[in-house]
């Protein structure tokens, strides 16, 4: 039998939660409409639209493998979800990994919001966002990054995107305005076709929304990273409750510093302590109250200046 540290040590490094194949993702739109319609949160595509980036320190919530994961990705192009708030609760039972692990750190921010986005990531590391979501109230029940208002004509642009693509490959003619019909014969069109077919409809596609969010590149950075100046969460204005935790997209990560919650902290005391100075070459700390430990996060957020 393994002890474990070894398992710890030889466990897989298993993907992020949600992970799909883009020719399958690409082409889902489960409610027949636009609203499923995905925009990419490419940390190339953003670099050529964007060239100055904002950097922020936020953590992240995972489990002990995951921090073995985010070690190796330190420096890289793929983008993990992370936050400025969060719940004792949620820290305490995890998001999408057994949680109890928050790694405090430095990104480069894509996109923020003061809920979560959702945001899903495709089997390359790139993630997501739906159109309903950029364009959604942060307290609707799909809550999003309340772009509506700056983002008036885009999904007309959208709309005559997916018409151009499937115009090209001999599907149509289709106005823009059927948006049940374009979004019907979209999935159609990716149910249709595989190979190299469906790898140049693909990179029209991403070159087409390219040039979209450059068309709207300035509402669109307000759209994606204003939350970043605010970093506190509103009330709802019906129940009065705020989200349990907000969601920024970084990538070109740097840890600092691992918080390991009061579940696992003992794991961590006495003769037989899992780690003793480091954690995989990272300092840490020990929470005996989970409750200490959003405190430290509330005044570390507080203090952030960008």
């Amino acid at each position: 039998m393994i002890t474990f540290k070894q398992f710890i040590k030889e466990a897989p490094h298993y993907k992020p939660a949600w992970t799909e194949s883009l020719s399958t993702m690409l082409f889902d739109l489960p409610r027949e409409g636009l609203k499923d319609a995905k925009i990419p949160l490419s940390p190339a595509i953003f670099k050529r639209v964007w060239p100055k980036s904002i950097r922020s320190k936020a953590f992240h919530l995972t489990d002990l493998i995951g921090v073995q994961r985010l070690k190796k990705m330190q420096g890289k192009k793929k983008s993990i979800s992370a936050f400025y708030n969060m719940t004792d609760y949620m820290i305490q039972s995890g998001i999408r990994t057994e949680g109890g692990y928050v790694v405090e750190l430095e990104g480069d921010v894509l996109a923020a919001a003061p809920d979560d986005i959702s945001s899903q990531p495709d089997k390359t590391g790139r993630r997501w966002l739906t159109f309903s979501t950029l364009m959604n109230k942060s307290t609707a029940s799909d809550p999003g990054l309340d772009g509506a208002s700056k983002l008036k004509k885009m999904e007309s642009d959208l709309q005559n995107l997916l018409v151009e693509i499937l115009g090209k490959n001999g599907k149509g003619p289709y106005r823009p305005g059927d948006t049940n019909v374009i979004a019907k014969a979209w999935s159609y069109l990716g149910k249709s076709v595989g190979g190299k077919e469906k790898s140049v409809i693909i990179k029209d596609y991403i070159d087409g929304m390219e040039k979209i969010m450059k068309k709207y590149s300035k509402p669109l950075k307000s759209v994606f990273t204003d939350y970043t100046k605010k970093r506190t969460l509103d009330p709802d204005e019906d129940s009065g409750d705020t989200a349990m935790w907000d969601e920024l997209v970084v990538n070109n990560i740097k840890i600092q510093r691992i918080h390991i919650g009061s579940e696992f902290s003992p794991d961590f005391d006495g003769d037989n302590a899992l780690f003793d100075d480091d954690m995989y070459g990272f300092p840490f700390e020990l929470y005996h109250d989970d409750g200490d430990l959003v405190d430290y996060i509330n005044r570390t957020v507080a203090k952030i200046k960008l």
